[in-house]
């Protein structure tokens, strides 16, 4: 094999090398994000709360997640920013929608599982909602957001076209799962369910080719927990909630202080909602993410503005 075909396909940088400057790009964006915080943090002598940690390091990550693909798409790809799955195509709405409700019946699942079989319980808790629910919306819909940016987006969607559907599941997936190891109370069964939720919320993008229903999925799963149900997510309390959570029993079953993430129980919601978004026939590419995401490439994108906003050519707007 000649060596430019190592690195060149159809006049363009191959995908599993576009793929890699991604992962270098968004290392760097990591290193950048903490480095402001902790000198912004500094230098204004602020303690903060974990919450607020978490909100300004999703917020500065996101942007400049997508301020990377934007210049990866722009320069490798030649494809608006849009076509890594953030354009507000006609059906983003319901995708998002759809998301939420998906989320919020795997959890709902599994409590009601935990209820039923007296493992939980939950009391009222009398602290003031308002400032905190909303609080915890825009922190947990920003993260959720920039979580899913990072691992069902450029990356990814290169190394679908590299290593198969699922190949590339199998990689992001087992990541998604590592990147949680350092949280406070991790098992090898989180660890493992954190990789296993990866699944569906690959699956989702991959038939709609949009982030807007595993970002839902991911938000609301999240939210719902802390807000509304005072579970720990991923092993931490973030902020009061409506509801006082009391669980007991084997921690392998419930999750116990990592929160439901770390049981078998949600182990088989993972895997219903596995089943459900792969088999229905409702979830489906719009034409437009079609258009956008599979258009040739050599179709004059140069002439439409390259946003998160761009739409496709006409001419480009039709089904393959």
């Amino acid at each position: 094999m000649h060596r430019d075909a190592i690195f060149i396909e159809d006049d363009r940088l191959r995908p599993i090398w576009r793929c890699f400057l991604a992962v270098v790009l968004l290392f760097a964006v990591s290193v950048f994000t903490l480095e402001v915080l902790e000198t912004v943090f500094a230098i204004q002598d602020v303690h903060s709360s974990v919450m607020v940690v978490a909100f300004w390091q999703s917020l500065i990550g996101l942007v400049a997640t997508l301020a990377s693909y934007k210049l990866m798409t722009a320069i490798f790809d030649r494809r608006p920013l849009g076509s890594v799955g953030l354009a507000f195509h006609p059906r983003w709405w319901r995708e998002l929608v759809r998301g939420l409700g998906v989320g919020a019946a795997m959890l709902f699942l599994v409590v009601a599982l935990e209820g039923m079989g007296g493992l939980a319980h939950f009391t009222f808790s009398p602290h003031p909602m308002l400032k905190v629910g909303a609080s915890s919306f825009v922190m947990f819909a920003v993260a959720a957001a920039h979580e899913e940016a990072v691992f069902r987006g450029y990356p990814f969607q290169r190394l679908v076209e590299s290593l198969t559907p699922v190949g590339a599941i199998a990689v992001t997936s087992t990541l998604f799962g590592l990147a949680h190891l350092g949280n406070p109370h991790r098992t090898w069964i989180s660890t493992l369910n954190t990789a296993l939720v990866g699944i569906p919320f690959a699956i989702a993008y991959l038939r709609t080719r949009s982030l807007w229903m595993p970002i839902g999925m991911h938000f609301i799963w999240n939210y719902l927990m802390d807000f509304l149900l005072g579970l720990p997510v991923s092993g931490l309390n973030m902020a009061p909630s409506i509801l006082t959570s009391h669980v007991r029993g084997p921690a392998w079953l419930t999750g116990g202080d990592y929160g439901p993430e770390g049981g078998l129980l949600a182990m088989g919601a993972i895997l219903i909602a596995t089943a459900y978004l792969s088999l229905t026939k409702s979830i489906y590419i719009t034409e437009e993410m079609r258009a956008l995401v599979f258009t040739p490439v050599t179709s004059d994108w140069a002439e439409t503005p390259i946003t998160i906003f761009s739409a496709p050519p006409d001419e480009g707007a039709k089904r393959d």
